[in-house]
């Protein structure tokens, strides 16, 4: 198989959009080539048929001093123009080619018209953007903490980490809306239980063992991924003393939730990988939507902007992966 070597736009085709939860769906691409990736990294996503000309050329009758009334598509309908930004939920390569996951949740006009692909479907991307990970090293043991939509990104993660001790925190506010699969043949965690289970396929797959968080407690823990988080922390490495290794904490969701977890780790001295989700029309640094401020760190940003306290990054292109230490919110 031909390995691309750059990003790029590309073609790829719809193998699977399957429903997973409420809202949610795993939606699974075949592309002949796709250059490498890692996990933190994203793609941009057209939300619409590109084969289709929306905007074609016509001829409009003009009355001198009436102004002109709407017309076209982009105007007279919902349509998904701006590409969408996902995170890889995960890569596998054969023969075939190459098979990227997204987990998309309906929000709006382009993810419902995302949720409506069928198999055989063809589907325009651009990528791969961004940064990545830092992966683990030997004696770090990786935290995972997804909340939401945030959740894909750590799955990819997971693969990666195939073998490698970690325990995955993924919280959602109701069980219908965690976009994994709960295994049967593990009792279901007590409400006040941070005890990590190997109950989700996903990550238990790649020796990853999960605690599982709902705000209303409809399964597992009965609070935020952020209260769980805090709780094994303290029994696990109380004092900020380390039991066969250092942890190191990735994380990606709801802003808030990203602040809060930031917080918890730089409150005990644990690295803290922060992937921060923007709105982004390009994902590329063209359209600078995805403005993000940091702590100026004159090793990181050389002479830039010497004598100030704070710097802007882009989301896109220096990101979307930052160590929360660094990050402004």
């Amino acid at each position: 198989m031909q390995t691309a070597a750059a990003r790029d736009q590309y073609s790829s085709q719809v193998i699977e959009n399957a429903f997973l939860c409420r809202e949610h769906y795993r939606l699974v691409l075949r592309l002949p080539q796709f250059p490498p990736t890692e996990p933190g990294q994203f793609i941009q996503v057209a939300c619409r048929d590109t084969g289709i000309s929306y905007s074609p050329e016509r001829e409009i009758d003009w009355v001198e001093g009436e102004p002109l009334g709407p017309s076209g598509v982009e105007l007279m309908q919902p349509l998904g123009f701006l590409r969408r930004p996902f995170s890889l939920a995960g890569r596998s390569d054969g023969p075939d080619g190459v098979r990227l996951e997204l987990i998309h949740r309906i929000v709006g006009v382009g993810t419902q018209w995302l949720s409506e692909l069928k198999a055989g479907d063809t589907l325009d991307v651009l990528g791969p953007l961004g940064n990545r990970f830092r992966l683990p090293a030997v004696n770090e043991i990786p935290l995972l903490v997804g909340g939401g939509v945030g959740i894909p990104p750590m799955l990819y993660l997971a693969q990666k980490l195939k073998g490698k001790k970690g325990i995955a925190f993924c919280g959602a506010l109701t069980r219908d809306l965690l976009p994994l699969t709960i295994t049967g043949d593990v009792p279901a965690p007590s409400q006040d239980s941070t005890e990590p289970l190997n109950n989700i396929d996903e990550f238990a797959r790649n020796g990853v063992a999960a605690v599982i968080t709902t705000d209303d407690g409809s399964y597992g823990f009965r609070g935020f991924v952020t209260q769980a988080l805090e709780r094994y922390l303290d029994r696990t490495f109380p004092a900020g003393k380390q039991q066969g290794g250092r942890p190191v904490i990735y994380t990606c969701g709801p802003e808030g939730m990203m602040k809060r977890v930031a917080e918890i780790a730089g409150m005990r001295g644990i690295e803290c990988q922060v992937a921060v989700e923007r709105a982004m029309a390009c994902g590329m640094g063209t359209c600078q939507s995805c403005c993000i401020r940091l702590r100026r760190d004159p090793a990181r940003d050389g002479r830039a902007f010497e004598g100030k306290d704070w710097i802007y990054k882009l989301a896109c292109t220096d990101g979307p992966v930052f160590l929360g230490k660094d990050l402004l919110w």
